[in-house]
């Protein structure tokens, strides 16, 4: 029986440790996580009120005495285009002019609310799918991390030295190994597309700083759609309704939400064809409402989380006196001088870890804890020390192109493309 239980909650530890591990920050989960389950469950909430239940009920005429003559009203009213006219005004003789406020839309907002989910989630698809192509597994060294929280200091040591070992094969086999104008260029323009940066070390930043900007433009996007959708001015839906329910101390859209719609349709009694009017209970509208008023405060919600986020992390990316703070202060609390050991700290920040190397150890630091960031940080500055020394010279070379890495892996000199043949 012990043993069963030992194993039933190894496998919930793993669970819950599985759902700690992430790639990403708190306002990406806000978007592609909270968001499209808030729009998956205001989706099954439509869908259950239109395809489960009778989403239309129509008052028809006294000559319709049989159950079957409202069935038909019901279910061509609820396929065909309807419209509103508000009691206190007549409704135009000529059909024409009866449409110019068509309240069908309510049909689609089951799809609509399932197309807005898919579109907050495809920037972490995308993130998720390209990113393997940096040669780094992000998630895989946070899952790593993680693994050593209840772990001795000696063994997480020799954990995060395992780790350390990876990372510094990989910052070794994807670092530039020779510098000429084809590279110079490289260097220039995988500073503006993030896909040409693997060997500049700023594929993984630079992909994460796009997934970044299609969070912004997705809910900017979002605004636009549904202002097209619903026909009305969604970015001051929010602030209208605040401002009649501080007039009015309630507040009801009858105009974009109407509770009662009219449906024409013809019956054709042998050659008489005769056009029919009659009026819909639109019930679904009095929480429609509500859900896109909830949707409007989300969406500004992350509309300004996201503008603050994105403008902090392409500081981090672009700044480098951010970075060498972030590494020095980590280094401090390690006991390590960077000021005194300034000249090897340079070259540990610009041509050893470079952009996606700082990346990495933030992901790390914003996913797990500050003490398994200072002991890999610690296992990388070790490897590092043990490779370099303070008086290997100059950062740059006269003409101002960047020192190669010393460590870094031979290839042949005219090749360019083919990965380094010496990792170790």
């Amino acid at each position: 029986m012990a043993p069963v239980i030992a194993s039933i909650l190894t496998n919930f530890a793993n669970i819950a440790l599985r759902s700690r591990i992430r790639d990403d920050d708190a306002i990406d989960q806000l978007n592609h996580w909270a968001s499209s389950g808030l729009l998956l469950a205001l989706a099954i909430g439509t869908g259950a009120k239109q395809y489960v239940g009778d989403p239309i009920h129509c008052w028809v005429p006294a000559l319709y005495k049989k159950k079957h003559f409202q069935k038909y009203s019901d279910s061509y009213c609820w396929i065909h285009p309807m419209y509103n006219v508000p009691m206190e005004d007549s409704i135009p003789f000529d059909e024409e002019e009866r449409w110019f406020n068509d309240v069908g839309f309510y049909r689609w907002v089951f799809l609509m609310f399932i197309l807005q989910a898919a579109l907050f989630k495809f920037p972490n698809i995308l993130w998720q799918e390209l990113k393997i192509y940096s040669g780094l597994n992000v998630s895989k060294v946070v899952g790593m991390a993680w693994e050593t929280s209840m772990m001795k200091q000696e063994e997480r040591d020799e954990k995060m030295g395992h780790i350390a070992h990876f990372i510094d094969r990989w910052l070794r086999t994807y670092s530039q190994y020779k510098y000429n104008a084809l590279t110079r260029f490289r260097d220039r323009f995988s500073s503006v597309i993030w896909c040409f940066g693997k060997r500049t070390g700023t594929y993984i930043s630079g992909l994460y700083m796009f997934t970044k900007l299609l969070y912004f433009v997705n809910v900017i996007g979002q605004f636009f759609l549904l202002s097209a959708f619903l026909d009305l001015n969604f970015w001051r839906f929010g602030i209208d309704a605040f401002t009649i329910w501080n007039k009015k101390g309630r507040w009801q859209d009858l105009y974009n939400f109407p509770r009662i719609g009219l449906c024409d349709y013809k019956v054709r009694q042998l050659e008489n064809i005769q056009t029919l009017s009659v009026q819909c209970v639109l019930s679904i509208n009095l929480f429609l409402e509500k859900m896109y008023l909830i949707l409007w405060f989300w969406l500004v919600m992350l509309l300004v989380f996201n503008t603050v986020n994105m403008i902090q992390w392409i500081i981090r990316g672009i700044s480098q006196t951010r970075s060498e703070a972030f590494l020095a202060k980590n280094l401090n609390l390690l006991g390590i001088d960077s000021k005194r050991q300034r000249k090897l700290f340079v070259r540990f920040t610009r041509n050893y870890l470079r952009t996606d190397g700082v990346f990495m150890l933030r992901i790390v630091a914003d996913n797990t804890s500050e003490i398994m960031t200072l002991d890999l940080l610690k296992q990388l500055w070790k490897k590092f020390k043990e490779s370099h020394h303070e008086d290997e010279g100059d950062l740059h070379k006269p003409n101002g192109d960047p020192v190669a890495d010393p460590s870094a892996p031979l290839v042949e000199d005219n090749d360019d493309s083919i990965p380094p043949k010496n990792v170790d």
